[in-house]
């Protein structure tokens, strides 16, 4: 007998919003989340090498890689809080353009094609180095650093698209203005479903 996912479905997280009167702007700003694969890349390099890359990142991810890719695009300029720029390296609004293109003309070079005509053992072994640092690009790039800033914000387009809530297991924003605090027994009854699990 198959064991019923530990998880809601989408369904049941829009289900669950409703019930806890979450505010019908956020609702509708969640559910925009989940269609921001329809937008190509436009701004931070070619829209097939960020979405390769995205879908390296975030391997098995319920958000599809077009969607994280369009998040970076929109998001790749923004700070990220304070102390977000290092001295010495190019700031973010250059940095992760560079990288990209970092990522294209080496794979050119060695392969003949892009980035994202690689197969995907490759991509993984290209994004290794990266992080380790071993990319060269132009002066002030940092191949280590344009990984880190990458990564996180594939991490933050998963975390806030309604889909990847739902994979890990959060159950969507608190009811009207305020906050839910769930202890160890409340998330126990909702993982086995128990009566009122859907108002947790």
């Amino acid at each position: 007998m198959r064991q019923p996912s530990r998880h809601p479905t989408i369904d049941e997280f829009w289900m669950r919003l409703r019930r806890r009167q979450v505010e019908p702007d956020l609702r509708e700003a969640l559910a925009a989340r989940t269609h921001r694969e329809a937008r190509r890349v436009e701004r931070v390099g070619d829209h097939e090498t960020v979405v390769a890359v995205a879908a390296r990142l975030l391997d098995g991810s319920d958000v599809p890689p077009e969607a994280i890719a369009a998040f970076i695009d929109e998001r790749y300029d923004e700070p990220l809080g304070y102390g977000s720029e290092q001295r010495g390296t190019l700031p973010r609004p250059s940095l992760i353009p560079a990288g990209f293109a970092v990522l294209d003309r080496g794979s050119r070079d060695a392969s003949g094609g892009p980035f994202s005509s690689l197969a995907p053992e490759a991509q993984d072994a290209v994004l290794a180095a990266a992080e380790a640092g071993r990319l060269d690009g132009p002066e002030g790039f940092d191949s280590a650093l344009w990984f880190k800033r990458v990564r996180d914000l594939a991490l933050l387009a998963f975390a806030s698209d309604p889909r990847g809530m739902v994979q890990m297991r959060y159950p969507g924003p608190s009811y009207r203005p305020g906050h839910t605090w769930l202890d160890a027994q409340e998330v126990a009854q909702r993982e086995r479903r128990a009566p009122g699990y859907l108002t947790l």
